[in-house]
């Protein structure tokens, strides 16, 4: 038995490395992790359904996942928490090519509907439950990621996928025009915050390494300062780090993703909120459980690195998270 232990902290991507995964390679390729004294090993997902439990199980010390699926893990015993957020509510719902003619959810009668793991399946019949269709007249197929694949290959008529990727790439290889039926509108959501992609740690690793998850929100809060206003720059570093994504394809995944990519990287309460809530309907989450106690900001940066200091020392509204908080003098008080 090998008696060898490693100085690096493992990182498990939710799918294999794609464009919107380019701030986390951001921050490796520029060494803001390993100024922070993490030497960061980014492993991919061959089936995205095992993340939650390979991150839970502390098996590997940190990894990105869905929020829907963070929280549905809970219910399943896998406890984790989110210290911060990736992706911020990309639309999702059940693409198809226009020549399917699908236009309503009453036109899913009669087809096969694709989704990516157990919960997807979960939330398409609901739906489908909802609008008076039973399940003798339609047939779910789990495909995973490879939705537009099982599209092209005539599986299935229509699946689950992000408007800013598996939509792009069904026009592109398809050559037509893609439809979507977001899952957001069909529940009346209001927001499509389900998808929202979130940095996640075992709760036992969350606690016992604070420093390093600070440290890892800091380079990543550089990383997607320079990947939303440098984007060509960050582009060019994520192709590098991954050369099989240097086509035309990917370089328009990544630019319909940029106004996806979350500016200031913090967990938002309305959605953690409406998402727990949405779970519980669909009976994956406890009525009495607080969806609001696995998430936090206390590590998230409130800005990035200033090039510059203010012209007033502490600035004009100095605070505890200024980067250039002075202490104020001592005000002597005659007697």
């Amino acid at each position: 038995m090998t008696t060898y232990k490693t100085n690096k902290t493992t990182f498990q991507l939710n799918w294999y490395a794609n464009p919107y995964h380019t701030p986390l390679f951001v921050a490796q390729s520029k060494g803001w992790l390993l100024e922070e004294g993490i030497d960061l090993a980014i492993l991919e997902a061959c089936s995205p359904s095992d993340v939650t439990e390979v991150v839970g199980a502390g098996k590997v010390d940190m990894g990105m996942k869905a929020m829907i699926h963070v929280l549905a893990a809970k219910d399943r015993g896998i406890d984790l928490t989110s210290f911060g957020t990736i992706l911020d509510e990309p639309p999702t719902g059940l693409i198809f090519k226009k020549s399917m003619n699908i236009k309503g959810i009453e036109d899913l009668r009669g087809k096969n509907i694709g989704y990516i793991g157990h919960f997807g399946k979960i939330m398409v019949d609901d739906l489908m439950k909802q609008a008076g269709i039973p399940q003798t007249e339609y047939k779910m197929v789990r495909v995973g990621m490879n939705v537009t694949d099982a599209i092209m290959r005539g599986e299935i008529d229509t699946g689950i996928g992000f408007t800013n990727f598996q939509r792009i790439e069904l026009e592109e290889l398809s050559g037509e025009p893609v439809g979507m039926l977001r899952i957001d509108e069909l529940d009346g959501l209001g927001c499509c915050c389900f998808c929202s992609i979130q940095f996640v740690a075992s709760d036992e690793y969350y606690k016992n390494n604070i420093p390093k998850i600070e440290g890892f929100m800091r380079a990543l809060r550089r990383a997607m300062d320079l990947t939303i206003e440098y984007p060509d720059e960050a582009w060019d570093i994520m192709c590098r780090a991954n050369p099989r994504l240097n086509t035309p394809l990917y370089t328009k995944i990544f630019q319909r993703t940029l106004p996806y990519f979350s500016r200031d990287l913090l967990n938002v309460e309305r959605d953690w909120t409406k998402v727990g809530d949405f779970c519980k309907h669909l009976d994956i989450l406890k009525n009495d459980f607080d969806q609001n106690s696995i998430w936090t900001n206390e590590h998230v940066p409130s800005t990035g690195t200033p090039s510059v200091a203010p012209v007033t020392a502490g600035g004009v509204l100095p605070s505890k998270t200024s980067p250039f908080a002075v202490t104020p003098e001592p005000v002597a008080i005659e007697a």
